[in-house]
């Protein structure tokens, strides 16, 4: 782990010292996915408290069938959706008295310098928290409510619920008929197989969200974020001699972040551990169109000081971007 100590043991009144790369380098291993999007170089800067975006879906109608010398036809136009996320405050204090900074304890050093790094793994931690579970809330002074991010679980279109009978996948048909009638594909929901209401993880399931992914087009590298107990289900149904469609690769290392491939019909999936994620939720995303939006990087600042101490905080104020809702789904409800 590197050090903080290259910026000296003291900090000029007012300055700002911008801690954006120290934040990626710190730990990789407790943040995957903030890991790997800031190792793909898919951190952008944000103009304005709410991030807006817009998705885009072509016209599905077949182009018409023209007589010889006929006029021209109607107009279509694509259909283009608004879609929004809320950038929020992260901030994390550290007050260390002259005492202690002058003790300098052996194996420790300037005890606030070692203060302040810790309080850079918690924001880096922190962030990952809320860029998997965050539930968008707008800032209200009256209830004292912060603003709050949309994690990526809140804001995937394709559900497979375990713990229920249906589904809510946005599957409507498949992609390689546009304007078909039929097609409604493996999916859940509105046109696919459904939860099974036991809990119990399949193939189909993670298939089915697969498909429902490739049905949106999105053609990236899929990531499925899981908890330990998930990641030991799937373990399992991996080694399983019925599963004839998933076909685990060795495992490898991707930006400092370990990654299991397996194969399926509709492309590779990575398999990611990531501690942050609920029990019972598998994440699938494509990464490609994943973006983390800064208002301000994350930074270092000293804080006004009336007595013997010394006061400041790391801060980071960002959100992030689903750039194709429907590029990514969840798989809630699991049991076993």
């Amino acid at each position: 782990m590197g050090s903080i100590k290259k910026y000296g043991n003291t900090f000029l009144d007012g300055e700002v010292i911008d801690l954006s790369d120290k934040i990626v380098l710190v730990d990789p291993v407790d943040t995957p996915l903030y890991t790997l999007l800031a190792g793909r170089g898919q951190i952008v800067s944000a103009k304005d408290i709410t991030v807006t975006w817009r998705q885009k879906a072509l016209n599905p109608q077949r182009g018409t069938l023209k007589l010889e010398g006929a006029e021209a036809g109607q107009g279509i136009n694509s259909t283009r959706t608004m879609k929004s996320n809320i950038c929020q405050i992260l901030e994390k204090v550290t007050k260390v008295s002259g005492t202690v900074r002058a003790v300098a304890a052996k194996g420790i050093g300037d005890e606030f310098l070692q203060e302040i790094e810790d309080r850079m793994i918690e924001l880096k931690r922190d962030n990952e928290w809320y860029f998997l579970n965050g539930t968008k809330a707008y800032e209200d002074d009256a209830s004292n409510t912060p603003r709050q991010m949309d994690g990526l679980l809140n804001l995937v279109e394709n559900v497979i619920d375990l713990s229920s009978d249906t589904g809510s996948s946005s599957d409507t048909g498949s992609s390689s008929d546009p304007g078909g009638s039929g097609g409604t594909g493996g999916s859940s929901g509105n046109g696919g197989s459904s939860g099974t209401g036991n809990g119990v993880l399949t193939e189909d399931h993670i298939l089915d969200v697969m498909q429902a992914i490739w049905n949106s087009g999105a053609q990236g590298q899929y990531f499925a974020f899981v908890n330990a107990t998930e990641k030991r289900i799937i373990n399992k149904l991996l080694a399983n001699g019925d599963n004839t469609r998933l076909i685990a690769e060795a495992g490898e290392n991707m930006l400092g972040v370990k990654v299991n491939g397996v194969d399926t019909d509709f492309g590779t999936v990575y398999f990611v551990l990531n501690r942050h994620m609920p029990n019972g939720q598998i994440l699938i995303v494509d990464l490609d169109l994943v973006e983390i939006a800064q208002l301000r990087a994350p930074f270092y600042e000293d804080l006004a000081k009336t007595g013997d101490y010394s006061k400041g905080h790391v801060l980071a104020e960002n959100t992030i971007k689903l750039l194709n809702t429907k590029a990514g789904g969840k798989i809630v409800g699991i049991t076993g």
